[in-house]
């Protein structure tokens, strides 16, 4: 049962950050002249569904912000309650 659950945790997706940082280790290895060919296209294409795994969750998140706004409404809307400075330093902050 052991072996089951760590090989589980291996095949696991990784985290957002866990998937830029391999996107970055990999530039550093294909900036590398020493890289041999076949070694680089396996990199390239391991590079390439990190980055449709990266879109997929920026695409969750923009979903799950958008929903937040259309159910709350306070994310998208002004506090007209606010004093000007206020309104400058929300203004900084804006999800748009």
């Amino acid at each position: 049962m052991a072996a089951r659950t760590a090989k589980k945790q291996d095949t696991a997706a990784p985290s957002f950050e866990q998937a830029i940082a391999r996107l970055q280790e990999i530039l550093t290895l294909l900036d590398n002249t020493d890289t041999e060919l076949e070694q680089a296209i396996a990199l390239s294409e391991e590079s390439s569904k990190l980055i449709r795994y990266c879109r997929g969750i920026l695409a969750n998140a923009e979903l799950r912000i958008k929903t937040l706004e259309n159910n709350t409404g306070d994310l998208a809307s002004p506090n007209l309650d606010a004093s000007p400075e206020q309104h400058e330093t929300d203004d900084e902050f804006s999800l748009q």
